[in-house]
């Protein structure tokens, strides 16, 4: 963030913290993707030497679903690339993998999957979180300037700042943001 002339701007390069968090989770999730995957296409070359009593003509299919396992797990390094540095098309594609498993939760509850509310909780809320103003700001690579608080003669004259965390003018004499609820430093 800049503060300059008397001007307030979030550059673009002020990552949020969820963003930060969804980022290296999706790394965590490329890490099992790329050892779940060669753990098949290892599984695949026992198969094809007769080992564990599974038929060898099966070899090509688990190493094909190795691959394949391998291959997300690349997606989803990109994808983590992708909301680390800003880029557009990381906010829609996390919007539609995000979507994509609050339907995939609303069919496993239906279907009597009670576990399936954890995930549905978590997805809502990664939903509204990639929708939030100052996300949003990020993944457009705009600056974002909020409008100066326009006093009138009869008030007393306060230093106004700026949150941090989402860039909502606050108060000199506020200890958290109003916007956000988050402490101001």
């Amino acid at each position: 963030m800049a503060h300059g002339g008397g001007r307030f701007e979030m550059s673009a390069e002020a990552r949020p913290l969820g963003i930060t968090l969804l980022a290296v989770l999706h790394i965590l999730k490329a890490i099992f993707l790329f050892l779940g995957g060669i753990a098949l296409i290892a599984l695949g070359a026992f198969v094809r030497r007769g080992f564990f009593g599974i038929p060898r003509f099966l070899n090509g299919a688990v190493i094909l679903v190795g691959g394949v396992i391998l291959a997300v797990g690349l997606l989803y390094l990109g994808l983590a690339w992708g909301l680390w540095t800003g880029k557009g098309w990381a906010w829609a594609v996390s919007l539609l993998v995000t979507l994509f498993g609050l339907i995939v939760s609303l069919v496993s509850l239906a279907i009597g999957g009670l576990g399936a509310i954890v995930v549905l909780i978590l997805d809502s809320a990664i939903v509204y979180y990639l929708f939030r103003p100052n996300v949003r700001a990020f993944f457009s690579g705009q600056k974002t300037s909020p409008q100066p608080v326009i006093q009138s003669a009869s008030q007393p004259v306060t230093a106004t700042s700026f949150c941090s965390n989402c860039g909502a003018p606050t108060q000199g004499n506020e200890k958290f943001c109003s916007h956000c609820g988050k402490p101001i430093s």
